[in-house]
């Protein structure tokens, strides 16, 4: 925690990581993806939203986050109504990895426990005492268990932070930093002043009295505010540079960029984010945005949403809520390419299906491949005069899920934003969901005057 508060190569990345994390927009969603609410699930993400009485999402998720990355050890404390379950939480609070102690209370060791054993957690108060508060209350994530001493040790339950492995390249951080601020207040050995007067006998030492008012006259001079920058004496003098207090002799740039460059490694952030590296363009920072994201954000964010939605509504849960981070501008253009691939392979169905190159079959078939319908092959009706049943009950069905009138409405917007044509949008609302031509055309509304042209 020091490290973070005091270098700035620890703090920025860990810093941008934990704003990033926080962009999330938390949704709901069934076994194949599409988002469906229910009362439990929109609970859980009302009480994220909403997480504690002096915290809103924002500053809890990158605090809970900033802790998780620095300790490898994040705590969440669910306030809990006395003798009532999950279903009653009221409010959830980070607790910081130094006020905090995990007590593994059991003698068997972990491995011979085929539930839970029994756990404990004990908060510090401000009195040097500690509240004691049972296993239930808290949500404990961390990373790495790397030093567990024996199989009942308190530690199996304890993480250890990813950047321990930095210890040697935050040490040298420090010392780059602290050798700078001596060379910065004092300019350290620059070099020095010798005696260039000679005699008969070669070169003549300076006396003691005139060597020390040579120190004080020089001390005045520098690149500091109050300090002389032109020497003027007297004296018969020559300067001997040293060198050493050099900054880029001392290689401590070198050292302080090399060392930015693998906290970035460890905290799984790509350097490229960061305008200030050499040789990075606006295109690059957008891919290293991306990366950041897909690689590292999106993985660590639905694990832990994963988690807190396992231990509040259990595993029987039918759907399950997921971080989403497609809607953040630098998704744009994928989301951009994806819609015009799936118009051009729409339109190429809805043109065989015209043609009778492929049945209605086939055709729903690959539509639900690109998240349209539900995939399921309904055998044709059994003869031309009346529908097979089964058909109809299924689009029916689907005509009033909430998932179909969803799948409706963003025809509708697709048709209206020009990235579906209006032949494709009738084909699916006749084919998939059962409408008539008419049904299907009331539902699209008059074409515009731009799509008839």
């Amino acid at each position: 925690m020091e490290a973070f508060e005091t270098i700035p190569e620890v703090y920025a990345p860990i810093a941008l990581k934990a704003r990033s994390y926080a962009n999330m927009r938390l949704k709901e969603v069934d076994a194949d993806g599409n988002e469906k609410k229910t009362t439990e699930g929109q609970r859980i993400i009302n009480l994220i939203s909403n997480p504690n009485w002096f915290q809103g999402d924002k500053e809890f998720l990158i605090q809970t986050k900033i802790l998780r990355e620095v300790y490898g050890n994040e705590y969440i404390y669910k306030l809990l109504p006395f003798g009532m379950g999950n279903g009653n939480v009221k409010a959830l609070f980070t607790i910081p990895h130094d006020i905090i102690k995990c007590k593994y209370d059991a003698e068997l060791p972990f491995y011979l426990h085929s539930e839970p054993p029994k756990v404990f957690y004990k908060i510090l108060k401000a009195d040097n005492e500690y509240d004691k508060v049972e296993g239930e209350n808290i949500i404990h994530f961390n990373d790495n268990r790397t030093k567990i001493k024996n199989s009942t040790d308190d530690k199996i339950l304890v993480g250890q932070s990813k950047y321990m492995a930095m210890s040697a390249v935050i040490n040298n951080l420090k010392m780059a930093y602290e050798s700078r601020g001596i060379i910065l207040a004092h300019r350290g050995a620059n070099g020095a002043w010798v005696n260039d007067s000679k005699d008969i006998s070669g070169s003549i030492e300076l006396p003691k009295e005139e060597r020390q008012r040579l120190e004080r006259a020089f001390s005045k001079y520098g690149t500091l505010k109050g300090q002389k920058q032109t020497i003027v004496t007297s004296q018969n003098l020559r300067w001997e540079q040293a060198g050493t207090n050099n900054p880029q002799n001392l290689g401590i740039f070198e050292e302080t960029r090399e060392g930015f460059f693998k906290i970035c490694d460890a905290a799984g952030v790509p350097k490229d984010v960061f305008a200030s590296i050499s040789g990075a363009t606006f295109e690059n920072q957008k891919q290293a945005e991306k990366g950041l994201y897909v690689r590292t954000i999106m993985p660590e964010a639905n694990e832990w949403i994963g988690g807190i939605d396992y231990d509040l509504r259990g595993k029987d849960r039918q759907t399950r809520i997921i971080a989403d981070y497609f809607y953040l501008p630098i998704f744009e253009d994928d989301l951009k390419t994806k819609s015009e691939a799936k118009r051009t392979a729409i339109t190429n169905l809805s043109l065989l299906l015209q043609d009778k190159q492929i049945t209605q079959s086939e055709y729903r078939f690959e539509l639900q491949k690109l998240g349209f319908g539900d995939g399921k092959e309904i055998p044709p009706p059994a003869d031309d005069n009346q529908s097979d049943v089964e058909t109809l009950a299924a689009q029916a069905q689907l005509r009033g899920s909430v998932g179909g009138v969803q799948g409706i409405l963003n025809i509708q917007a697709s048709v209206a934003a020009g990235t579906s044509t209006r032949e494709s949008a009738l084909g699916i609302l006749t084919v998939v969901y059962g409408f008539t031509p008419e049904q299907a055309s009331e539902i699209l509304g008059q074409p515009s005057q731009q799509n008839q042209q």
